[in-house]
C-alpha cells in the first residue's frame, strides 16, 4: 500500500494540482486536460482526481477505500463509479500509440498505476520530504477529527438539535413510473434514476435510489425526493421530473423534458445533469449562513435559477421572481445575487439608455449588497465585472473574484467563464481556453460552459475538439439558445456545405422556431460556397437586413460579412453597433475575421472599442501579433498603435 502523506485526510483539489508527466502523456489536474504532442483530450472532473491519486501513490496499491476518501469525500459510492473511472482512464491510455500508463487491478485490495516516468523525481507526484518525515501525522489528525465528531454527535444528541429520523443533505431518488407500456418509456423509467443517482454521486452527495413509493419509516427521511413519469404520444417520449422536500414533499422544482422517439437515448444523462444542477442549488441554499429553510422562496430560488441558465428567458419573471425571494429573506446573501443577475440580464435587454442604466445601477447596488453579506459569493464578482465598460475594470473585479470567490459551485464557473470571455474579447484565445476549461470543471452541468469551450476550440482552431463540445452539448441540452448558437456558429463557419445544411435542417426539426435564422445561414453558406459576386451581394444585402430586424446577432453579422469577404461592410457594421453598444469582441480575433485584422481600418475600430489601450497598458498583446502562424496578421499601423504613448 503506498505511504500515506498530509494531504491523505483531505479530498483532492483540481485547482491546487500542478501539472505532471505519465510517460510522454502531460497530465493538467487544475484543466482536467491532458496532452499528448499537442493533442489535448478533456476528462471529467471525477476521472482526474482519480488519476492524481493513482499517480501520487508512484506505483503503490491504493484501496478503494481510499480512493473514495480522496475523490469521493469518503461518500457511500458504488463500486460501479469506481470502475467507470478506471475503465475510462485504461481506455485513455490505449488510445495513445505507446499506452503512458497502466493500471492493474489487484483482486480484494484495489488498483495500481505504472508508468515509466513514476521512478522519476516528479515534485507534482513526489511526496515531499516533509510528506515522508511527517507521515504519521495523518493518522493523529485522522484520530483528533474522529474524535471530535464522536463528541460533537454526543452534544447534539444531547441537546436533540439532530433528529435520527431526518438526514437534510440526502437525496433519494424514487423509481420512475410510466404512463405507457411501450417498451421505449420501461426502459428510461429504468435508466433515469440509475443516471441521476451517478451523477449526483459523483458531486460528493449523498445519494439513495430509493423503492417504489415515501421512504419507508424504518429509514431517515432524505432532505429532498426526486420523482418522475415517463410517457409517450405519437412520436416522442416525455419525461416529468419533480424535486419535493423530504418531510412535507412539497413541490420545490418539476420540469417536463420532451424528445422525439428516434434521439430519446440522450434523455437519461439531459434529465441526470439538469437534476444535479437544481439539487446542487437546493443544498446550497439549505446550508447557507443563514440557511433557506422556507421552501416557497427555494423553489422561487430553484425557478429564477434555470431562468437564469437558459439565457433567452424572460427578465421581467425573473426580476420579480428573485425580488420576492429577497423580500421575505433579506439576509440569505445569495438571494441577492441572483437578482443582481436579473438586474444585469435586463440591462442587456432594455434598448432606452436610462432604463438600461438604472438597470445596471440596481445590478451593482445588489452585488455589492451579496458581498457585504458573504464576500465569497461567486457570483457577485462576475457581476460587478459584467457592468464594467473597460476590459481592465472586468479583469480587476473577475481577479478579485477568483482570490475570494468560494461558492455557489455554478457562479464559481462563471468566474473562470467570464475570464475567458474577456480574454477572447482582447485576443488572448489560448488563454481563454484554458480558464474555460477550468470553468467547466467547476460548473460541468451549466450548458454556457460546454457551449462556450467549443467556441473556444474553434477560435484557436482545434475543429476536431470543437464538434465534440457542440455535439456532447447537444446531447445533454439540445434545446438551449447557447448550444443552438455556437451549433450553427461551428455548422456554418467550419464545416462542408452539405454538413451545415444539414444540421440547419435537423435544427428546424428540433425546434420551429429558429427557423428565420437558419435560413438567414443557409442563405450565408450557400453564398460561401458558390463564389459568385451576385450571389455574395445579395446575400450581404439579406445578412444586413435580419441583422436590423434581431434575426440574427451583430456578431454574427459582422462574422458572415467578414467571411464572404466584405470586409468593408463587416467594418461599417461593426462599427454602427459600437455608436449603440458594445459588442463581443472576440469575433475580432476568430479566424473567420482575419481579412479584418489586416486591414487599416482595424486599429480605428480596436482604438475605439479600447483594445489598443489594454494592449499597451497591459503589455500583454493578442494571439495574432505574437504566435509565429499568424504574425503577419499584425500590421505595422497596429504595432505602432500599440507602442505609442
Amino acid at each position: 500500500m503506498y505511504e500515506l502523506t498530509e494531504d491523505w485526510v483531505h479530498g483532492i483539489d483540481l485547482a491546487q494540482e500542478a501539472g505532471f508527466d505519465l510517460g510522454p502523456l502531460r497530465v493538467w489536474p487544475a484543466r482536467c486536460e491532458v496532452e499528448w504532442n499537442g493533442d489535448f483530450q478533456t476528462l471529467q472532473r471525477r476521472v482526474m482526481q482519480v488519476l492524481v491519486v493513482l499517480a501520487k501513490a508512484r506505483g503503490s496499491v491504493v484501496s478503494q477505500n481510499d480512493l473514495v476518501i480522496r475523490c469521493w469525500r469518503g461518500l457511500a459510492v458504488s463500486d460501479d463509479a469506481i470502475y467507470r473511472c478506471i475503465s475510462q482512464l485504461r481506455k485513455l491510455a490505449a488510445g495513445y500509440p505507446e499506452a503512458p500508463y497502466a493500471i492493474e487491478a489487484i483482486p480484494g485490495v484495489g488498483y495500481r498505476l505504472t508508468s515509466s516516468s513514476l521512478g522519476k523525481d516528479d515534485p507534482a507526484v513526489a511526496p515531499t520530504r516533509r510528506q515522508r518525515r511527517f507521515a504519521f501525522w495523518p493518522w493523529v489528525a485522522a484520530t483528533v477529527v474522529a474524535t471530535l465528531i464522536i463528541l460533537a454527535g454526543a452534544f447534539w444528541i444531547v441537546r436533540g438539535r439532530v433528529s435520527d429520523d431526518h438526514l437534510p443533505d440526502r437525496v433519494a431518488v424514487q423509481l420512475f413510473d410510466t404512463l405507457s407500456n411501450s417498451e421505449d418509456a420501461r426502459s428510461l423509467a429504468r435508466r433515469i434514476p440509475n443516471e441521476v443517482v451517478n451523477e449526483l454521486g459523483d458531486s460528493q452527495i449523498e445519494t439513495v435510489l430509493a423503492g417504489n413509493g415515501a421512504p419507508g419509516s424504518a429509514s431517515p427521511l432524505p432532505g429532498l425526493v426526486v420523482t418522475g413519469l415517463v410517457r409517450d404520444d405519437a412520436s416522442n417520449l416525455i419525461v416529468d421530473v419533480r424535486i419535493e422536500d423530504g418531510r412535507s414533499h412539497a413541490a420545490l422544482w418539476s420540469l417536463e423534458f420532451k424528445r422525439n422517439r428516434g434521439e430519446a437515448s440522450g434523455l437519461p444523462m439531459e434529465v441526470a445533469a439538469r437534476v444535479a444542477d437544481v439539487v446542487n442549488i437546493a443544498i446550497f441554499a439549505r446550508n447557507a449562513n443563514p440557511p433557506l429553510t422556507d421552501n416557497s422562496a427555494l423553489s422561487a430560488l430553484l425557478q429564477t435559477n434555470d431562468m437564469i441558465r437558459e439565457s433567452q428567458s424572460d427578465w421581467a419573471q425573473m426580476i420579480e421572481r428573485a425580488q420576492g425571494v429577497v423580500a421575505r429573506h433579506p439576509e440569505f446573501a445569495f438571494g441577492h445575487d441572483v437578482l443582481a443577475v436579473a438586474y444585469a440580464t435586463a440591462s442587456e435587454r432594455i434598448d432606452i439608455p436610462d432604463r438600461a442604466e438604472a438597470m445596471k445601477e440596481a445590478a451593482r447596488h445588489e452585488a455589492k449588497l451579496t458581498l457585504k453579506l458573504d464576500p465569497a459569493d461567486a457570483g457577485a464578482y462576475v457581476v460587478l465585472s459584467w457592468m464594467e465598460p473597460s476590459y481592465r475594470g472586468r479583469e480587476a473585479w473577475l481577479l478579485r473574484g477568483m482570490k475570494y470567490g468560494r461558492h455557489p459551485k455554478g457562479p464559481v464557473g462563471a468566474l473562470y467563464s467570464y475570464e475567458s470571455w474577456l480574454l477572447s474579447d482582447v485576443g488572448r484565445l489560448r488563454e481563454a481556453l484554458s480558464s474555460q476549461l477550468v470553468a467547466h470543471a467547476n460548473d460541468e452541468w451549466g450548458a454556457p460552459k460546454t457551449a462556450q469551450l467549443a467556441r473556444a476550440y474553434a477560435n484557436i482552431g482545434n475543429l476536431p475538439a470543437a464538434r465534440a463540445w457542440i455535439q456532447k452539448g447537444v446531447q445533454l441540452w439540445p434545446n438551449h439558445s447557447g448550444i443552438r448558437r455556437y451549433q450553427r456558429h461551428i455548422a456554418g463557419f467550419y464545416e462542408q456545405p452539405s454538413e451545415a445544411l444539414a444540421t440547419f435542417n435537423s435544427m428546424d426539426a428540433q425546434a420551429p422556431s429558429g427557423k428565420d435564422e437558419n435560413q438567414i445561414w443557409r442563405s450565408f453558406v450557400k453564398a460561401k460556397a458558390a463564389h459568385s459576386e451576385q450571389l455574395t451581394a445579395e446575400t450581404t444585402l439579406q445578412i444586413r437586413e435580419a441583422a436590423d430586424q434581431e434575426k440574427i446577432s451583430r456578431e454574427n453579422e459582422i462574422l458572415m460579412l467578414a467571411a464572404l469577404g466584405e470586409t468593408r461592410q463587416a467594418l461599417e457594421a461593426a462599427n454602427s453597433t459600437l455608436n449603440k453598444r458594445r459588442f463581443e469582441s472576440w469575433v475580432l480575433f476568430a479566424p473567420v475575421t482575419r481579412n479584418l485584422r489586416q486591414n487599416p481600418g482595424f486599429v480605428d475600430l480596436a482604438a475605439r472599442m479600447g483594445l489598443i489601450e489594454y494592449w499597451r497598458e497591459t503589455g500583454k498583446r493578442p494571439d495574432f501579433c505574437t504566435s509565429p502562424p499568424t504574425r503577419s496578421e499584425c500590421t505595422p499601423q497596429l504595432l505602432a498603435a500599440i507602442k505609442s504613448n
